[in-house]
């Protein structure tokens, strides 16, 4: 029972992974229409439409008073209760990390420490393959209104997150179906595999897992304060909609705590006086922060946000560089500090059409994409910088990890002879036209397809298509404004039921080549769940039982170098042909980078973390130094 649980566990996660960052990705980037140069390129369905932004003549709030440091941000959300299906943005993962904390925190070379803990916690593997984890706590810790945080709230929290869940008879809840569950929660793997949870001591409690869990250092990450959240799941959704309970401002385990919320305009956060102190190896300040509060402002506008920064109405700035994000360094009182984080570009490529089922077009594909020129002409300005984008080779691990392998290096750079080579070897042959074609399957033609509108992806599209071009493919660009893409193309419900089916059901043929963001981090096993076969998540035509074996053999192996050394195993049957021709379906291309930005008239430096829903500006709010205070 617990092997089938895991696996099916898995599968789900990796869906929930893909449909999360496919969500998010048209966002950032949609507000202005597309400038990139597209005459070389054929398209059957028009992009650069230009998303409804706020007039950027409105001003923003007025400057904030002494030791306040304003953020201005583009999106506001709806509420801050992060984990409830209906909101997602990371905005309010942003924001309530400078609130609540986790078990374990996650650096800005995006690696796990223990931040609520004293240490590592002893993790046992039980001969039944149950497995004990024996955790304590940091025993300096209170909550911001002074009362002790202990392994009651742990175990309140666990209480919440689990309440009214369908349970099994080992005493888990359900796998991932959230039946019955009552807090608001898109995703519980990891926590469905708890069997028992016992606090033996004032700071110490131990969990109980059915099976090995790749992601356990993962969970409870937010811990609810048992003495001020409320009796329930259902008084806690409310109470975290605005951070608020009868008795006012929720208390706080973070460096911030909740002041006010003005909709609309502004969110306030004050210092928690009462902070335990930053567990972050890199932190440099393991105290309070200097700052006495933050004011979150609002402004939908882009050019309006980096006009409030040059008036002095707004400190800092978390933006995604686009292709032209010279206003942001131009400026000599503006610093701008770029961060390489938790997302990264990728294409994937649909095993269902008939060219793109044929691994030497693939592996032409790979030998003519140079990686270079898009982080040269895309992100350009932040590569001088020493956290600077890079090209990427693995979809399972990020390039600032220590267990990162590139995996796709033999593809380095554009070899257009060698991919010539192997498409005359699988029978094509290049016309007068320049286009390769097939005596069965016609002109060497693929589209390619995005979040249409939105300038970076499209300069992106650009670059490559004019490399597959000389490489004697012909490019259609496919592109649906916004979020549609991912609905009408890759994740529709009949592309999916063709990738599950094997194209006998659905439509395999909505779409041949897909870009979009995938979320890395300390947590590479969830990808798995994108190339599993039959998994709802998976809509490449991926489908191999000896993967599937070892996906599972890596999610269940407990030591962690062994476990990082199967998933770059794993990979290789995803990014290379070395699994098999079925293989060499992803093409990963470069991590995305964000650029923090403050003006130096009021603040000397920042923290950065990147992580993509618990990180942002405020996760290492203690490392922000005021210019009146940096000599």
């Amino acid at each position: 029972m617990a092997a089938e649980k895991r696996r099916w566990r898995l599968t789900s996660l990796g869906f929930a992974a893909v449909v999360l960052i496919a969500g998010c990705s048209s966002g950032p980037g949609a507000e202005g229409e597309s400038t990139i140069d597209t005459a070389r390129i054929d398209r059957d369905v028009p992009i650069g439409e230009a998303s409804e932004v706020a007039d950027p003549n409105v001003e923003a709030a007025p400057p904030p008073p002494e030791g306040t440091v304003v953020w201005v941000e583009g999106l506001e959300p709806a509420d801050l209760h992060y984990d409830q299906i209906s909101n997602g943005l990371p905005v309010a993962g942003w924001i309530q990390t400078g609130l609540l904390e986790s078990l374990f925190g996650v650096d800005r070379n995006l690696d796990y420490y223990p931040q609520l803990l004293d240490g590592e916690p002893a993790l046992t593997v039980r001969s039944d393959d149950t497995v004990e984890i024996k955790y304590q706590l940091r025993s300096d810790l209170r909550w911001s209104d002074d009362t002790p945080l202990t392994a009651e709230d742990v175990a309140y929290t666990h209480r919440i997150l689990t309440e009214g869940c369908a349970e099994e008879a080992d005493g888990s809840i359900a796998d991932g179906t959230n039946d019955g569950c009552r807090y608001d929660m898109n995703s519980r793997f990891g926590l469905d595999l708890v069997t028992g949870f016992e606090v033996t001591g004032e700071v110490t409690f131990t969990v109980t897992l059915a099976n090995f869990f790749a992601d356990w250092r993962r969970l409870y990450r937010t811990v609810f304060a048992a003495h001020a959240f409320g009796d329930d799941a259902a008084e806690v959704n409310r109470r975290l909609l605005e951070m608020t309970g009868p008795d006012g401002a929720l208390p706080s385990s973070g460096p911030l705590q909740f002041e006010s919320w003005e909709r609309g305009q502004s969110l306030t956060l004050a210092r928690n006086d009462r902070y335990h102190g930053s567990a972050d190896p890199l932190a440099t300040n393991d105290g309070v922060s200097e700052v006495d509060a933050v004011r979150i402002d609002f402004v939908p506008d882009r050019q309006a946000r980096i006009d409030a920064v040059a008036a002095g109405r707004a400190d800092l700035l978390f933006e995604r560089p686009t292709p032209d994000h010279s206003p942001l360094v131009d400026d000599e009182g503006f610093v701008v500090a770029p961060i390489i984080g938790a997302e990264y570009e990728h294409w994937g490529l649909n095993l269902l059409n008939p060219h793109l089922a044929d691994p030497a077009v693939r592996e032409a594909m790979a030998l003519a994409i140079d990686k270079d020129p898009i982080v040269d002409q895309v992100y350009g300005e932040t590569r001088a910088a020493d956290d600077q984008p890079v090209p990427l080779g693995n979809t399972y691990w990020l390039s600032k990890q220590a267990n990162y392998v590139d995996n796709q290096a033999d593809f380095a750079g554009a070899q257009p002879a060698q991919a010539a080579a192997a498409l005359e070897a699988a029978g094509y042959t290049r016309n007068s036209d320049g286009v390769f074609r097939h005596p069965t399957r016609g002109p060497l033609s693929i589209r390619i397809g995005t979040t249409g509108g939105d300038d970076r992806r499209e300069l992106v599209q650009t670059l490559l298509a004019e490399q597959l071009t000389e490489a004697g493919f012909e490019i259609v660009v496919d592109n649906v404004a916004g979020g549609a893409y991912f609905r009408e193309r890759p994740f529709s419900d009949a592309a999916i039921a063709a990738s599950t089916s094997g194209g006998t059901n659905g439509d395999g043929g909505l779409w041949d080549v897909a870009q979009f963001a995938w979320s890395g981090g300390p947590w590479p096993g969830g990808q798995s769940g994108a190339y599993r076969s039959g998994a709802d998540g998976n809509p490449y035509g991926f489908s191999n039982p000896e993967f599937d074996i070892q996906a599972n053999d890596c999610d269940a192996t407990p030591d962690d170098g062994e476990r990082a050394d199967c998933y770059n195993e794993l990979d290789q049957w995803v990014t290379t042909l070395e699994g098999g021709e079925d293989g060499l379906f992803m093409i990963p291309l470069v991590e995305t980078p964000l650029l923090y930005g403050f003006g130096t008239a009021r603040v000397a430096s920042i923290g950065v973390t990147n992580d993509s829903d618990r990180g942002g500006p405020l996760a290492s709010i203690v490392d922000l130094r005021l210019a009146d205070a940096s000599s």
